[in-house]
């Protein structure tokens, strides 16, 4: 998957993509054109990039910051070299660009000895740079300077001349102006062909250059947002203290409290229950964030993390449902679960997350469908996550239940701005398979009208006692 799709399944993501501190063109194209990667070497290579960067952002600030000028003032030049690639004829414009992206990549191959680490090599276009700024100028701009052909220095003196001596015919003008153009046309024509032996060495330069820009990018997000390097693992996902940057970021500007959460995922399914304002959602969607963030090479929002690899995350949570397509919500849901069951009956290597599945049809059959759609992902040791309302839960699967509103309440009064200051998002084992009822305790604490809850406490009784008599 491409990191351009991810971000249009993943809200985090995008928020996050956005907030990375990119210089150059080319490093978002290379970060929308990456790759998620599966390979724990390639993954380890990213890292300790990224590791060193860290360390020089912390210990050589100002050689970073100055990197990161140079990669501004880059323009993504595939065009032009694709045009050289080609046998073709640059115009100025091209041949000014191609100059003046030598000239930066020359100061960032330079700036990169200030450093204790090479962090990207890149080839040297001193030679590129001597051809186009015969002068050495040292000015990143072009022109066809005389130095180029003796025969074109003259053509320009005689023209200059003329323009300057009154007595020259109009037609002698343009006849020595077009001279002079047709010698321009033939050194620039002999700049490419010149040029053209660098066009490799320029393409190369193009793709680390970006790639730079986004380890930088990267390295200052993670020291920015407190990210850690996450350990690549065989078994076992585990994550210390994981929290989601945008929610986490949002709740900070509300002067609200984020609560990390501790997780671990063995290779079988998991069910996850709570009430309602339990962040049952939001654990999936950030074990989604952090599996992406981790296989895209970026250090992931954990104080520490461990993460098994997969080839394909997916993910159904209710938010990102469609009915455009002409189908219920329980017919969309459906079909997306079975797309899950299919690759877990492969054997498929994936991390599957749903959040309250069959939450749209009846109880019964709803805690039906759990169970089963959970026995095959049990019985085929697929990593999933299922969040779910429904009591009955079969034994035999790992159960975890947020705490909810396991605190001393005090005296407090409770509200809907405050409830969340009161409610514990720890997750906890529970093999009891019944899901916690405290709707109409927080009902009653939000001060909802006594007649609802007192009615509705009534009903849960008499149920109560009809399973008692049966």
């Amino acid at each position: 998957m491409k990191f351009r799709k991810a971000i249009s399944e993943i809200k985090g993501l995008q928020y996050l993509a956005e907030s990375l501190d990119l210089q150059s063109p080319m490093g978002k194209r290379f970060l929308l054109e990456s790759d998620m990667l599966c390979n724990e070497t390639n993954l380890n290579i990213e890292y300790d990039l990224i590791d060193k960067l860290i360390q020089s952002v912390e210990s050589n600030e100002k050689t970073i910051s100055d990197i990161q000028s140079k990669l501004s003032h880059l323009r993504d030049i595939v065009g032009s070299i694709a045009n050289l690639d080609a046998n073709l004829v640059l115009n100025d414009v091209e041949l000014f660009e191609i100059k003046s992206f030598a000239f930066h990549c020359h100061g960032i191959l330079n700036l990169q000895k200030e450093l204790k680490h090479e962090l990207v090599q890149l080839p040297n276009l001193s030679a590129l740079v001597d051809l186009l700024d015969p002068q050495k100028t040292g000015i990143p701009s072009f022109y066809i300077y005389d130095d180029y052909s003796e025969e074109l220095a003259e053509a320009r003196r005689k023209l200059k001349i003329a323009k300057s001596e009154n007595g020259e015919s109009e037609g002698k003008l343009e006849e020595l102006f077009a001279v002079a153009e047709e010698l321009e046309s033939k050194v620039r024509e002999e700049l490419c062909d010149k040029a053209r032996a660098f066009a490799g060495d320029l393409r190369i330069a193009l793709n680390r250059l970006a790639h730079l820009d986004l380890l930088i990018a990267k390295a200052k997000q993670a020291i920015q947002l407190n990210f850690s390097r996450p350990e690549l693992l065989k078994e076992n996902t585990r994550y210390k203290a994981m929290f989601h940057p945008m929610i986490k970021d949002e709740l900070q500007k509300q002067q609200k409290r984020y609560q990390e959460i501790d997780i671990e995922l063995e290779k079988s399914v998991c069910l996850i229950t709570g009430a309602n304002m339990a962040g049952k959602t939001v654990v999936l969607k950030t074990l989604a964030l952090c599996q992406y963030l981790c296989q895209f090479g970026f250090f992931v929002p954990a104080e520490k993390a461990g993460i098994s690899l997969v080839h394909r995350i997916l993910l159904s949570v209710g938010d990102d449902q469609s009915e455009m397509n002409g189908l219920s919500s329980f017919a969309s849901e459906m079909m997306s679960v079975n797309q899950m069951v299919e690759l877990s009956q492969s054997h498929e290597n994936v991390l599957v997350l749903v959040d309250e599945l069959a939450r749209t049809t009846n109880p019964v059959e709803g805690l039906a469908i759990v169970n089963a759609v959970a026995d095959i992902f049990y019985q085929n040791n697929t990593r999933s996550v299922i969040t779910t309302h429904y009591s009955g839960l079969d034994s035999k699967f790992r159960k975890l239940r947020v705490k909810g509103l396991d605190k001393d309440l005090g005296d407090q009064r409770i509200t809907g701005k405050n409830i969340n200051s009161y409610m514990d998002y720890s997750l906890v084992e529970d093999n009891t398979g019944e899901v916690p009822h405290e709707a109409l305790r927080i009902a009653s604490l939000l001060g909802i009208n006594k007649e609802i809850v007192e009615r509705a406490q009534n009903q849960l009784n008499k149920n109560a006692s009809k399973e008692e008599i049966l």
